[in-house]
Order: structure tokens, then sequence, then C-alpha cells
């Protein structure tokens, strides 16, 4: 059960390295924006850029991690901005609706996406057309969200005049980090109850990640999981807590730790589970840090919903695994989803 989403998670480590040269040559002609950056989209694809604010900020990149929703009718632009907008069928409705909101605004549109004649595509001014063929879009995405990040990574790096071989070198880690988020999720979903909730934890671009985490228990299955940052969870949402439920805290940061540590801490003798989601040791400062922690993180994530699946037989390819009520859920979302 679940060959497809093993597969994909398993193809990371041979398609992000190889997506990385060809990245470079499309990223290489598109010059910086004159004015503030913005970058979002919908699903995985605004959660990506937010989860990159440690690595902007270590650039000294001033992007704004946003979602088309707030692009399309809450955001004000001025002439020289620019909107990055990524998706990988680049069709999806709201995307396309911000490009265009943006565009007629004044701001430049750079889309990333894997659909080269896509609605976003026509409308952008430049598009980086992502260098790989996703494998599947039934199953909770992995590879494809990834790539995207690697794309953000490369851009990014373009625009500061930095050199690319230390994006290499994270690169070159993940065989080793699939590996360790393997054996993290396989020991980690042992003491899971299917009957609990899912509660995921973060602080500053670790909260984007644990978002990304909730989303694929939501994709898996229609799964009860809930992302909230670490300190807030404390002041309130944890009255929603139940002996029954897990709780992971993603930290790859000083602070988000410190109090990631105490919070599993405290919860571990009255939830079924609870633990740090941590990243794998690897020796590197700024940038090449926060993108590293945020790879090893992210694959950790993907390896326990994909344990969590097989361990209770949900089928990821199913809506709702199956499970009453998914093929009603799945008609409507073809309808308000996608052009």
């Amino acid at each position: 059960m679940n060959d497809t989403m093993a597969t994909e998670i398993a193809a990371q480590a041979e398609t992000l390295p190889d997506c990385l040269a060809p990245l470079v040559l499309r990223v290489n002609r598109i010059a910086r924006p004159a004015g503030w950056v913005m970058a979002g989209g919908c699903g995985d694809s605004a959660f990506a850029p937010a989860a990159m604010k440690g690595f902007f900020d270590a650039t000294c990149l001033q992007i704004e991690p946003t979602t088309a929703m707030q692009l399309a009718g809450f955001t004000t632009f001025i002439a020289g901005d620019g909107v990055i907008l990524s998706s990988i069928s680049g069709n999806t409705r709201r995307t396309v609706e911000a490009a265009h909101v943006a565009k007629t605004s004044g701001a430049r549109v750079i889309a990333l996406t894997c659909g080269e004649d896509s609605a976003l595509a026509r409308i952008a001014d430049e598009t980086i057309i992502l260098p790989f063929t996703p494998i599947s879009r039934r199953t909770p995405h992995t590879l494809d969200y990834l790539v995207t990040i690697e794309a953000l990574a490369v851009l990014g790096l373009h625009w500061c005049g930095e050199s690319i071989d230390p994006l290499q070198e994270v690169l070159a880690q993940v065989p080793r980090w699939l590996e360790a988020a393997r054996e993290f999720a396989e020991v980690a979903v042992t003491v899971m109850n299917p009957d609990g909730k899912i509660f995921l934890l973060g602080a500053g671009p670790d909260l984007a990640t644990a978002a990304y985490g909730a989303a694929k228990f939501h994709e898996a299955g229609g799964i009860p999981a809930l992302a909230a940052e670490t300190e807030n969870f404390i002041h309130g949402m944890n009255f929603m807590a139940k002996p029954a439920d897990s709780l992971f805290a993603v930290a790859t940061t000083h602070l988000s730790v410190r109090r990631g540590a105490e919070v599993v801490a405290n919860y571990r003798s009255f939830l079924t589970s609870s633990n740090l989601i941590e990243p794998e040791p690897f020796e590197a400062t700024g940038w090449q840090s926060a993108i590293a922690s945020l790879l090893s993180t992210t694959l950790k994530l993907q390896h326990l919903c994909l344990a969590y699946a097989n361990r209770f037989g949900l089928d990821v390819e199913l809506p709702r695994a199956g499970r009453s009520f998914g093929n009603q859920h799945a008609e409507i979302q073809a309808r308000i989803m996608a052009m």
C-alpha cells in the first residue's frame, strides 16, 4: 500500500540534485525586481515561501511570504513590485487571479510552475518551468513541494549574487536525511492512536513547516491535524488536547527548540505521543544552515505521514483514504479549486 507516495518521497534523493543545474540556467535571466517582493500561492505554494523565511533573512533578501488570496484581494501593489507565484499545474484559480490582479496593478509577476502552457504562465511576465515531471498528484504532495523550495532558493541566491555550491552540498545530504526521516517516523507512529488528533507546532518559519505537515495528513485521508504556533498553542488551544492525541513540535532555531522542548516534555505524560522534530546534524551557518534544517525536518514530516497511513491501513490515493464522503469532497474541491 502507498507505494506511489513512498516512490515519490524516495525520488527526492535524485531529483533535487538533478534539478539544480537546469534551475540555475532558467533563473539566471531573471533580474531582481526594483520594488518590494512578495511570494506565495495556495496550499503548499503558500507554505513554501513562509518556510523559507529563515533562508531569505540569512541572504538579506526582503521577500514577504503571502497567499494567493491575500494577493488577489487584500494587497496594494506599487509599480516595480515583484510577485513570485507558485503552482505546479499553473491552473490554480486563486493563484491565476492573483497574477492578474498584480500585473494589472503594475507589479512584475514571476511564475514557478510545471505548466508551460498554463494560465499562470500565460499571464506571468517571466516563467520558471520547474525541470521535473510530477510522479503523482493523487498522493500527499512531497517531491513537488521540495522542488518549489529549491527553485525559490536558487532564485534567491541568484538575486544575492551567492554561489550555489553550498546548496549543492546540502542537496547531497538528502539520501542520508531520508533514511533518518524514515527511521524517526517508523518509531514515532508505533505509539500514535488513530482515534486521536495530531497537533503540529512551530515558531517563525517552522510554523509554515508545521502547517505543511498538517496538510499532508489532511491530504492523506482527512486526518484531523492542526498546526499552531508553539507559544500560542499553550494559550488556549491546549485545552483541545485529549490523551489519545499526538503532538509534534518542529524546532530548527534556538528559541523554537527551547520552547518546543518545554512543551513536549510537559505533555509527554498526558498525550499518547509528544516529540520534537529537529534537523539532522549538519555543519553549516547562515542560509546554508537554514535550508538544510528546512529540508531535514520536512522530510521527517513526509515520512511521518506515510508511516501513519501504512500503519493504520489508509490508502492515500483515494479521497479521504476510501472512507465515507471522500468522493463528495473531491468533487466539490475539483469544482472550486482549479480553472
